[in-house]
């Protein structure tokens, strides 16, 4: 049976506003970090690799500055893999939902997967405006040993696992969505999305590079989820939207079938 593993990989800590624009700005909030691990009996795919273990000196000072992180030793990736009986060897294809730090920073630990990028993501990742730099990191990603396919639109990677363009966030951001036997529809956001009050306010996540396509993204994603009746889990947020409404995460590995 197919299912997805919800991998805790740490936390930052931020202002409340880089989550929630124009509010709640002063509070101090820990911003968890969420990676996926898609195990099938064909195949297994990672979605995003989370914030790098070795941030304090690949990360520039102002980012460190900016979001201080926290990721103790048994939430590396690779660890984690480890006490579900994998190793990063073994993982066949790496979807980075998009290029900033805290979702590609361990991508040097999958020398041997095949990496899922969105072209205009590569593009801006390699080259940002000044007002989208400071969350590329390149010493993260651009990494001459790693084997990156570049793709456009929609992209049905395997029969059940579609990756889908949900920009705003950044110019080249992709969810994931995937079937599940029990579950049924499981939308994998990534940073389309962050936390329950984006949808219910409506309020725009802090971070963006466009309003609008940020918005359109936003509704689709509740579309999809909507009409199959499915679940969205959000990179940085413990609840996670269900057919009975919202939910909390257990502690630990979560998994859907």
């Amino acid at each position: 049976m197919r299912e997805v593993h919800v991998l805790p990989c740490g936390y930052e800590k931020g202002d409340m506003s880089s989550l929630t624009l124009l509010k709640h700005a002063g509070t101090s909030v820990n911003i968890p970090y969420h990676i996926y691990l898609i195990e099938d009996s064909d195949f297994t795919i990672l979605v995003d690799t989370g914030t790098s273990i070795h941030w304090r000196e690949l990360h520039p000072k102002e980012l460190n500055e900016a979001w201080p992180i926290q990721i103790e030793p048994d939430e590396y990736p690779d660890r984690i893999l480890d006490s579900l009986g994998l190793s990063p060897d073994d993982i066949d294809y790496v979807i980075n939902t998009h290029l900033h730090y805290d979702h590609c920073g361990n991508n040097a630990m999958f020398p041997k997967s095949t990496f899922l990028v969105n072209e205009d993501e590569v593009t801006h990742a390699l080259a940002p405006g000044w007002w989208e730099s400071l969350c590329y990191v390149r010493a993260v990603f651009d990494l001459p040993n790693l084997k990156y396919q570049k793709i456009n639109g929609d992209f049905d990677l395997k029969p059940g696992v579609k990756i889908i363009p949900t920009p705003g966030h950044t110019e080249g951001h992709q969810s994931v969505v995937v079937k599940l036997e029990e579950t049924g529809t499981l939308v994998l956001a990534g940073d389309a999305i962050y936390l329950r009050e984006n949808l219910e306010g409506p309020v725009l996540p802090g971070l963006y590079v466009d309003a609008k396509r940020f918005a359109r993204s936003m509704s689709c994603l509740q579309h999809i989820v909507d009409l199959a009746h499915g679940c969205m889990l959000l990179s940085h947020s413990h609840e996670y939207l269900s057919p009975q409404g919202w939910k909390l995460l257990g502690k630990g590995i979560s998994t859907f079938r």
